[in-house]
């Protein structure tokens, strides 16, 4: 018998929408923080934001910042003696007005100070020795980058006064740096400077501007600047303004002038109250666990040039998909010289009617990958279709197959597909001296054919090969031997399953090679990706050839929320973060929404009548107060 296939209801489509938009916007934010690039523009990701929150005004996703670390006491990581908060937005004066009257204010005070593009970090000092030097991480667990942070100069090693404080800032590139950043944007130069595991001491190129101290009682902001220089810092510039025209003063200012006079890349202005006292009092006002009531980053719109279209080349992804380049006359954009910049996908290049010689508008906000927003001379052509569209594909000529808004090579022996899925394990694996040109290289003298075949290598092929010497051919086997001992969560996550790293694969409780097999969970997204992936013929095979090439150990299992889900709703006695954190340590698992397999709803009121405590009745799940559930 055949099943009926129901509608959608308008509930279910509202849940699917939030989800693509969570998991879009996660996907933005963990690619800026570790690799310095966005895969959105910041218009489009608040505008994502905006959507969300309409939707879902009070999802987990808004309670953190930055990316999430795993915050258990791993190596490497330090957690921040106070959380370092992020800030609402405004894009224009009326938002800032807004902001202004939610904080019912009779008069203010605010300081106006550079937002730098840089890297957040925060330096803890004791007794006026500097202690340890952490990125911002997810607010509240950052990265330890103290070995790298003692070639920057302008991060104090001893402060003028003994104090145990943190001093908070921004790492960055100068605009008139000598450093080769190859014209890729300050701020990517950074953080891969930052991050890098050999040459550390190139860090020196890195300054740092220091905007606040922690641990340390002080009347104004002004006073923490005046502090913060007399310690030895770099501090911020800022003005102080008391009205809505005093702010929109400086912020065309800031348009005009300042933001290209600035020895620093900056993505806007931060608007702060100046006195402290107040700042903790409009603190005490609502459950602060994302960003600070008393500061407003007012951002600018988005920078952008035009120039004059002069090809399109088109890459070929490890999925297939043909990702097409606009090639263009070189500009001067947000720190960086630009001659190249997405077009999407084929459907974008389409939509745009291109042709070679028009004028395209080329966006960049700050350290956004560059990308073209429009086209200045496609508007007006009727039924025009751009020459710029392929049909084959361009490394091995296969008809391409459309697939959404993408054309697609399904050809699985496409060459530059096999070199993309090769050099993807290499580096997710952490094979740092191997270079894309050995990888290409060996693929095209049939050495290495697939990612196995990287682990069949003798050293005798490689001294038969132009540029291999001993130094060379060392340093390939010895990244080959460091990357063939794996985890099974390690083997798992560097397989470039959407969604699903090593915290991931510890969720889903797989800690052997048979569990990896027999996974069949399909509650969580991370878990119908997996299996997904994991039923692909092409994949299978790819699994079983690395495991007979590989040594990968099971682990122990870890236990994991033994005592189910546990659903948080209305206004709690704490921050959310922290009755988060209460529900882990008693052995349960946060979630945001009712379902079936929910033990339990905590809530203020078990009489209110919301959607949550309504589902859970129907479902009969029991509902109990804050104060009965965490004893408080």
């Amino acid at each position: 018998m055949n099943k009926q296939i129901l509608p959608l209801t308008q509930q279910a489509k509202q849940a699917i929408t939030i989800k693509r938009l969570v998991t879009k916007l996660r996907q933005a934010r963990t690619n800026y923080y570790n690799s310095g690039e966005l895969l959105l523009t910041d218009n489009n990701f608040d505008d994502l934001e905006d959507k969300l929150r309409a939707l879902a005004p009070h999802h987990s996703y808004f309670k953190t910042v930055g990316i999430n670390f795993d915050s258990s006491g791993e190596a490497g990581k330090v957690k921040h003696l106070v959380p370092m908060l992020s800030a609402d937005k405004a894009k224009d004066m009326t938002e800032v007005s807004k902001w202004l009257g939610k904080l019912k204010l009779a008069s203010y005070q605010l300081i106006i100070e550079p937002k730098i593009d840089g890297l957040s970090a925060s330096c803890r000092y004791v007794n006026g020795l500097l202690d340890v030097v952490a990125t911002r991480g997810d607010g509240r667990t950052g990265q330890d980058i103290t070995e790298v942070a003692g070639y920057i100069s302008a991060i104090p090693k001893k402060l003028s006064q003994p104090l145990t404080i943190e001093v908070r800032g921004e790492l960055y590139l100068p605009r008139n740096t000598s450093y080769d950043t190859k014209g890729k944007p300050l701020r990517n130069n950074t953080v891969g400077l930052i991050n890098r595991k050999e040459n550390k001491a190139e860090a020196s190129f890195v300054h740092f501007a220091a905007y606040r101290i922690e641990g340390y009682s002080y009347g104004t902001e002004e006073e923490a600047i005046k502090l913060i220089t007399a310690l030895g810092f770099s501090s911020v510039p800022y003005q102080l303004v008391s009205s809505e025209e005093e702010i929109d003063n400086y912020y065309q200012q800031y348009l005009e002038q300042l933001r290209d006079q600035w020895v620093y890349e900056t993505d806007g202005l931060m608007l702060v109250i100046n006195n402290s006292r107040l700042q903790a009092e409009l603190d005490r006002r609502w459950v602060v666990d994302h960003h600070h009531l008393y500061a407003l980053a007012f951002r600018p719109p988005s920078a952008s040039k035009v120039s004059i279209l002069i090809n399109v080349e088109w890459q070929v992804s490890r999925s297939g998909f043909a990702i097409p380049v606009a090639i263009f006359a070189p500009i001067q954009l947000g720190g960086a010289t630009l001659e190249r910049a997405s077009l999407h996908n084929a459907e974008y290049v389409g939509k745009l009617k291109l042709a070679a010689g028009d004028q395209l508008l080329i966006e960049r906000a700050n350290d956004v990958i560059p990308y073209v927003r429009d086209n200045l001379s496609g508007h007006g052509r009727e039924d025009f279709m751009s020459n710029f569209l392929i049909k084959n594909c361009p490394s091995c000529q296969s008809k391409l197959a459309e697939n959404g808004v993408h054309l697609q090579c399904v050809n699985n022996n496409c060459p530059e597909v096999n070199i993309q899925k090769i050099l993807y394990w290499v580096k997710s694996s952490g094979m740092e001296n191997i270079a894309e040109a050995t990888i290409r290289k060996l693929y095209e003298v049939g050495l290495v054919k697939a990612i196995k075949d990287l682990y069949s290598v003798k050293a005798s092929d490689l001294f038969l090969l132009e540029g291999f010497g001993d130094k060379k051919t060392e340093n390939f086997f010895n990244e080959l031997k460091k990357s063939r001992n794996l985890t099974i969560s390690s083997f798992i996550s560097y397989l470039g399953i959407r969604l699903v790293g090593k915290k991931a694969v510890k969720k889903l409780a797989i800690t052997t090679k048979e569990a990896f097999w027999h996974f069949d969970d399909n509650r969580y997204v991370i878990g119908r990706n997996l299996i997904a992936w994991r039923d692909d013929a092409a994949n299978k095979l790819l699994v079983s050839e690395l495991l007979s090439v590989l040594n990968v150990t099971d682990e122990e299992a870890v236990l994991i929320a033994t005592l189910g889900e546990v659903c948080l709703t209305g206004k709690g006695p704490l921050p959310r973060s922290q009755l988060e954190a209460k529900l882990a340590e008693m052995g349960y698992t946060a979630v945001s929404s009712v379902s079936k397999y929910t033990v339990k709803l905590v809530c203020d009121d078990v009489n209110a009548g919301s959607s949550k405590l309504n589902k859970a009745r129907s479902l009969g799940i029991p509902i109990v107060t804050y104060q009965d559930f965490f004893s408080l």
